[in-house]
């Protein structure tokens, strides 16, 4: 689960697209597309159900990327622009962008327990 003081969650628990947004250095509207919903979606004050349902698994695979790098910054340059060669050429936020943000955080389990990269 995500640190509480990670600036991606707010202290209800709920997560701030805004933050996520601007931590991954891309629009909010490509931080919608990203995760399949419409950007007034990420835009609503409180984020409702579907919006935070639609982060949350990002906000996992980030803070398990952010775990394993080190820091923050560490796994947002790891997301963005290191492929995950085992799987071609895209990197895990092309993958995250194809619908298989799911199957980025088991290679990362993967690669914890100390599978080959």
């Amino acid at each position: 689960m995500p640190d509480p003081q990670n600036p991606v969650v707010i202290d209800s628990g709920s997560i701030n697209p805004r933050a996520l947004a601007e931590k991954l250095n891309i629009s909010l509207a490509e931080l919608a597309g990203m995760v399949g919903v419409n950007r007034n979606t990420l835009a609503a004050e409180p984020l409702g159900r579907k919006g935070h349902e639609a982060l949350a698994p990002l906000v996992r695979l980030l803070a398990f990327a952010t775990e394993m790098a080190g820091s923050l910054e560490g796994a947002v340059e790891w997301f963005k622009h290191t492929p995950i060669v085992s799987m071609g050429t895209k990197t895990a936020m092309e993958h995250v962008k194809d619908g298989k943000v799911e199957w980025v955080y088991h290679y990362l389990e993967r690669v914890y327990n100390g599978a080959y990269a």
